[in-house]
């Protein structure tokens, strides 16, 4: 069975109904999560971006930036961020496992595709080649491109045996000649033996992906939270991270202040560690959630969403020039409804909206939920009832 059915069409920003909400006055200053500026185009950011990237084709890990070099010593005026009591380490909770994942590790840069490559390949219509050939989006195209769009390709054939990839000849023949030479080189006997399929496919997402109209791609390191939409012909680069869920209440948990706080707090400068144990599986997450505070939440996500996206269009920007050195001053707009969210955020976990602008009252109460669910003195169901 084919787990990435291109046929699933994604909801059009037109087709949710938002609810009105009324301007407030007097407008009260940016909360501090939205302060965080960017470097220049082209900038550590970026690098370390790209840095991951390649090194994620591989199956390496990002060595964190010497202290001491200096590069590390550079004031890019980010914004303090809190830091975990040691009295408390978060803990992963159990009912926020099988939601967040990982994206798969190809383990080998030869299953990657040039757009001119791809096309030559999928332009064989004598075979259902888009079955194995699809779009690869990576932390840089959610940073730089202006719809979050891949700029690449990438030949997987999921979990099919030798034999069955075989039914599509030019995309096995170039994963042969680039793949195979460099796996047999692999410590790893089943990569060595496996050659075809990705190092580490992660099975258990796209078993979690395969009933969605779409999923949520989080970059996974970077000086700001870059959160987006995907089709599930899309496969995530190894640089991101995958939440299986569709709807807009749990997008706008993630595009909150409250999980740019959490993601960012204890972490090396302030910069984003989004992984599933030390980010995304000891999240937690509002609960209970009234169906009106939940449809508020879904609402303000909707409204930040749709106007991201027309600004990115509209100046031919990503996301990382769109929150970049003049945000959020060139963009009022937007950061008022960034306010907005996470007002409704707030609201959904029992808070007064003005502790969106503290930072460490919101990482104080995140870190004493999360231990009030772990030693079990408060139900905690948060998917239940959500998408």
């Amino acid at each position: 069975m084919n787990l990435f059915r291109r046929t699933k069409a994604l909801p059009r920003a037109g087709e949710h109904r938002a609810t009105a909400i009324t301007e407030t006055e007097p407008t009260p200053a940016p909360p501090r999560h939205l302060l965080v500026p960017a470097v220049k185009v082209g900038d550590l950011e970026s690098e370390a971006l790209r840095h991951r990237a390649a090194n994620a084709l591989v199956g390496k890990h990002l060595t964190p930036p010497d202290p001491a070099s200096p590069e590390s010593e550079v004031d890019l005026g980010i914004a303090p961020v809190p830091i975990p009591e040691p009295g408390w380490q978060p803990v992963p909770l159990a009912a926020n496992r099988g939601r967040f994942f990982q994206s798969p590790t190809p383990v080998g840069t030869g299953f990657i595709l040039e757009r001119d490559e791809a096309k030559a390949v999928l332009d064989d219509w004598s075979i259902p080649y888009s079955d194995v050939v699809r779009p690869y989006l990576t932390s840089e195209d959610l940073a730089d491109d202006p719809g979050q769009r891949p700029r690449r390709w990438i030949i997987d054939f999921g979990q099919r045996e030798l034999d069955e990839a075989a039914r599509f000849p030019r995309a096995l023949v170039i994963v042969q000649e680039r793949v195979k030479p460099e796996r047999e080189t692999n410590a790893d006997e089943i990569f060595r033996a496996r050659w075809w399929l990705f190092g580490r496919p992660r099975l258990p997402m796209r078993a979690a992906l395969e009933p969605l109209a779409r999923y949520a791609v989080l970059g996974s390191l970077g000086r700001r939270m870059l959160v987006a939409w995907a089709h599930p012909w899309i496969v995530a680069g190894n640089s991101t991270l995958i939440f299986a869920g569709a709807d807009d209440y749990s997008m706008g948990i993630l595009l909150s202040g409250a999980y740019d706080t959490w993601a960012r707090a204890g972490t090396l400068a302030g910069a984003l560690l989004n992984t599933p144990t030390a980010a995304l599986a000891a999240f937690p997450w509002p609960d209970p959630v009234g169906a009106g505070r939940r449809d508020a939440v879904a609402a303000a996500c909707i409204a930040l969403y749709r106007r991201r996206s027309e600004l990115c269009r509209e100046h031919g920007i990503g996301l990382s020039r769109l929150y970049g050195m003049t945000w959020p001053e060139d963009n009022p707009d937007l950061a008022e409804l960034h306010r907005r969210l996470d007002d409704a955020v707030a609201d959904a976990y029992g808070w007064e909206p003005s502790i969106s602008a503290h930072p460490a009252q919101i990482l104080e109460r995140l870190l004493q939920l999360n231990r009030d669910v772990t030693d079990g003195r408060r139900p905690y169901s948060p998917f239940t009832s959500g998408g």
